[in-house]
């Protein structure tokens, strides 16, 4: 019986797409942390624009690392803007739910909403962000 290359692919960049998370999640939360304690900038502001500064963490290392795209940056930066956008407003959302309405501290909120907004940005960015052209394939085994 040959193995499921696909379910392995999948599961390879499922992976790797948390490690990529996981560098993103640490400039958010630092961004974040620094913002509200060192600064006062209240909770909600202060995580839309930790999210922000995650950005270019996020899109250099899904392009490459996790879906090793062949998809030109021309046409991949502008798919991707569109889904952090809505990954944007899932988190501002959802946070200001966590932290205003159910009162849970805001970084442990942080970690919740990103965990609950991270099968959707997955599943997004897998197969319209930086899905191949027509024709091509995705190997998976991107390098940084």
């Amino acid at each position: 019986m040959m193995p499921d290359t696909g379910h392995r692919k999948a599961a390879t960049q499922f992976v790797r797409y948390g490690i990529a998370g996981g560098c993103a999640l640490a400039t958010h939360l630092v961004v974040l942390w620094g913002l509200h304690e060192l600064f006062g900038v209240e909770e909600v502001l202060a995580s839309a624009v930790g999210f922000l500064a995650a950005i270019p963490v996020n899109y250099a290392l899904q392009h490459r690392y996790v879906f090793s795209s062949q998809r030109r940056h021309v046409t991949a930066a502008p798919r991707y803007l569109a889904t952090t956008l809505a990954g944007l407003g899932l988190n501002t959302i959802l946070f200001a739910l966590a932290t205003l309405v159910l009162a849970i501290p805001y970084l442990l909120a942080q970690v919740i909403v990103t965990v609950l907004v991270f099968l959707f940005n997955f599943l997004v960015n897998r197969h319209f962000t930086f899905s191949n052209p027509a024709g091509e394939t995705q190997t998976g085994e991107g390098t940084i």
